[in-house]
């Protein structure tokens, strides 16, 4: 896995200053952390297992709490399972609604909604314990020595880092070349981020079995 210098090195070379002359590394780090926000907000968006998390240990929920302790690196909650508090059970499967049910409380949580950035709870009359899956943040690189924490994360994040650093000197039309916008301008930033989705994506399609990722608009709902 390759360090944060190598994708800074990469757009030195995209900015034609392979000496270092003008765009040292300290000067293009931020335009790396730039370009590596729209990276995870991509991986996120494709599902890419990368970014696919779950909890060490089982989360306690006192009775009557209505939330949810979330991890710090959470971007949204895939799924949640649910037991008695301390106990070797099997872990059952709660339900995911759009906002909590208009129910009275019983002994289970049973249902959980993602709503103002919390796993709101309808509560339970007894102590559970949660496990969760989630989409996570990857942490963003600080120094040149950091891991960028994606197999071929350098490939895109060289070109995207070189474009924002040619736009913040005012060279639109090297900017406009590299760089990735989404839809509208793909540059060579996004042709070389189609290959790695697409390297991903079929990686996962040679597991035993079919995984649909658990983006929000792609996982069921209850309607309460």
């Amino acid at each position: 896995m390759a360090q944060a210098i190598v994708a800074l090195d990469s757009a030195r070379t995209y900015l034609n200053d392979v000496q270092k002359q003008m765009w040292k590394d300290e000067v293009l780090l931020p335009h790396l952390k730039e370009a590596y926000r729209d990276l995870l907000q991509v991986l996120w968006l494709n599902g890419i297992p990368v970014i696919r998390e779950r909890t060490d240990n089982p989360i306690v929920i006192t009775a009557g709490v209505l939330t949810v302790p979330l991890p710090t690196d959470l971007i949204e909650p895939i799924w949640l399972k649910e037991r008695a508090a301390g106990s070797s059970e099997a872990w059952l499967d709660m339900v995911e609604t759009d906002f909590e049910p208009d129910r009275l409380k019983d002994i289970m949580l049973r249902y959980w909604a993602w709503r103002e950035e919390q796993i709101q709870l309808l509560g339970a009359t007894t102590n559970r314990e949660i496990s969760l899956r989630y989409w996570k943040l990857l942490a963003e690189p600080v120094l040149t020595t950091d891991p960028l924490r994606f197999i071929f994360a350098e490939v895109f994040l060289g070109p995207q880092t070189a474009g924002y650093a040619a736009g913040s000197v005012g060279n639109t039309t090297l900017a406009g070349e590299l760089l990735y916008a989404g839809d509208k301008n793909v540059g060579i930033a996004g042709s070389k981020l189609d290959r790695i989705i697409r390297s991903n994506i079929k990686g996962q399609q040679n597991l035993p079995a079919r995984r649909i990722p658990y983006r929000r608009f792609a996982r069921s709902r209850l309607l309460l």
